[in-house]
């Protein structure tokens, strides 16, 4: 199984460890910063793709990636959107307007 993590952040560090357990798990991690949190922790050496991920180019970037799953981990867009104001409500939009895009099936962590 081929897996999308899109954030690296605290969510989605729990779902690496979780996930590295079963090594039939491919997981392909994408996040908008360098060295999010599992990189920090060592779960991971680096992410795969350094980008930040839309509505608009989700299905862009899974037809390149070719995920069975992907899992959105929402701490990542609270981290980015967090410092404005009704940052987390905005964080959150963004978050159900990508799942409702994705032409895969998404899971927000």
């Amino acid at each position: 199984m081929r897996i999308w993590l899109i954030g690296a952040d605290s969510a989605g560090t729990v779902a690496l460890q979780q996930l590295q357990k079963n090594p039939e798990i491919q997981v392909i991690v994408s996040d908008a910063i360098e060295r999010p949190q599992a990189v920090e922790r060592r779960v991971i050496e680096r992410v795969d793709y350094v980008e930040s991920v839309t509505p608009l180019n989700i299905n862009q970037l899974a037809r390149r990636i070719r995920p069975d799953l992907i899992l959105l981990d929402r701490s990542a867009l609270q981290r980015a959107y967090g410092r404005l104001s009704e940052g987390f409500t905005f964080a959150e939009s963004i978050q159900e307007e990508i799942a409702a895009a994705s032409e895969w099936p998404c899971i927000v962590l």
